[in-house]
């Protein structure tokens, strides 16, 4: 019987020692943080016409959860614009409140001004239009112009506009897209820089959690965008201001735009956005304008689906499976990687220091390097509780071939991979071999975000 207990005792221990081992091995789900549910504010610049109950139940199918009403192609009444005041906004809160969307509002002064009088709108819009109360818990933001030129910026600045805004709306984004860095000349300024300078004193100084946003196009007919340093440029802004950030991808063709856009070039374009930290992912266009000569956009000209409904459905659905987890992170710096085999577009920008040496990552603990097939953005991530994360994106430009990315990182046992076309919602966790590599494969317009795992 002793005997008996001994041996029961030794199994015990052993299974104790077992467990232990096994605990101090791989990492598995259970060493995954917890992290906040939150989502990526995903709308379409140039508004659904059909705003019933039914055009934005369709609208919201394709992922889309909150309405930006900017949309000026019907006539000049009040129950066709969206402005402050207007019938159609209300129209459109009450049934963005049925469907459960949330709302941009439209300051839209002039299009106000065109329906309604030159006197309409006052010094005090906010205040005098705060006709939304029961709507204000989906109210997330003003947009208050687009593009605007230097002297519209200064307009816009206005302390007493700003503070009416504020007033109202004390918890909602004060809207202001920027033009491109392709022209800046044409918003009057002499650089880039300093439209993003004077944008910056200007307007987010004035706000506590400020916005900014920019449309930069990559699929043109014959111009090259200069996406990674437009990109960057916003995302350093951003950063110093603590910013929520909006980056408007293309869901529109031909006219000055190629003539079709695959599934790989809308998920090419969300991708790179959240890898240089947007907050929000906004379209153009959602609707087709009238009196511009697309092909389609997200509708056709009649209002039907395009081949871009069901591609910006599931890539919408897709980012969302792991939007609590970037959202967790801030954006700290890109770095671009010319791929070995092939490099196929400009990565001058955030490939090289302005020393022209190789750019690198200040202070990272985890980061060594990265190797690739093709040319691959990747971009570091902070968080005050979480440490640091990465993203890497396969930057290549239309390829059918693979991108492989053999990345090297240290202090570290594994990885967790959010993120992917074919993303569950499930993070996949990778051992590092002994060196601290791992190996990742991505199509065409593919990413994916990784944090460091340590037992």
């Amino acid at each position: 019987m002793k005997k008996l207990k001994r041996i029961i005792c030794v199994f015990v221990i052993v299974c104790m020692l077992f467990s232990i081992l096994c605990s101090c091995g791989k990492p598995t789900e259970k060493d995954l943080p917890q992290y906040e549910a939150q989502q990526f504010e995903i709308s379409g610049f140039w508004a659904p016409y059909d705003i019933s109950e039914e055009g934005l139940r369709f609208y919201k199918d394709a992922g889309f959860n909150t309405l930006a009403m900017i949309n000026h192609s019907l006539g000049n009444t009040s129950e066709e614009q969206f402005y402050l005041g207007s019938k159609r906004t209300m129209t459109a809160l009450e049934n963005c409140k049925k469907v459960g969307l949330n709302a941009i509002l439209n300051y839209n002064d002039w299009k106000a001004e065109q329906c309604e009088g030159e006197d309409y709108n006052g010094e005090t819009p906010f205040s005098k239009y705060d006709l939304y109360g029961e709507y204000k818990d989906i109210i997330t933001g003003v947009h208050i112009c687009d593009e605007p030129n230097k002297e519209t910026m200064d307009e816009m600045a206005n302390k007493t506009l700003v503070d009416d805004f504020k007033k109202v709306y004390p918890n909602a984004s004060y809207i202001i897209n920027l033009s491109d860095i392709t022209w800046p000349d044409g918003r009057g300024y002499a650089t880039y820089d300093d439209l993003l300078n004077h944008y910056s004193t200007a307007i987010m100084s004035q706000f506590d959690v400020p916005y900014i946003s920019v449309d930069c196009y990559p699929f043109w007919n014959t111009k090259d965008e200069r996406i990674l340093e437009n990109y960057y440029k916003i995302a350093i802004a951003a950063k110093e201001y603590n910013a929520k950030t909006t980056m408007i991808l293309q869901s529109s063709t031909g006219n000055e735009f190629k003539d079709t856009l695959s599934e790989g070039d809308m998920r090419w374009q969300a991708y790179l956005a959240i890898a240089f930290g947007a907050d929000n992912l906004q379209y153009y266009c959602y609707s087709l304008p009238k009196g511009i000569a697309y092909n389609y956009c997200i509708l056709n000209e009649d209002g039907t689906p395009s081949v871009l409904y069901d591609y910006v459905k599931e890539i919408n659905a897709e980012v969302q499976k792991f939007a609590s987890v970037v959202l967790a992170y801030n954006w700290e710096d890109s770095l671009g990687f010319p791929g070995t085999v092939n490099s196929t577009y400009r990565m001058s920008y955030i490939q090289y220091d302005e020393n022209y040496d190789q750019k690198v990552f200040k202070d990272t603990k985890h980061y060594v390097g990265v190797e690739s097939t093709y040319d691959t953005v990747v971009s570091k991530f902070l968080s005050e509780q979480y440490g640091e994360a990465y993203m890497f994106v396969n930057f290549a430009k239309e390829l059918s071939e693979s991108n492989t990315i053999t990345a090297t990182f240290k202090e570290c046992d594994a990885i967790a991979i959010y993120g992917g076309a074919d993303y569950d919602g499930t993070p996949k966790i990778v051992e590092l071999d002994e060196n601290g590599k791992f190996e990742l494969k991505f199509e065409y317009g593919e990413g994916v975000f990784v944090t460091p795992l340590t037992k």
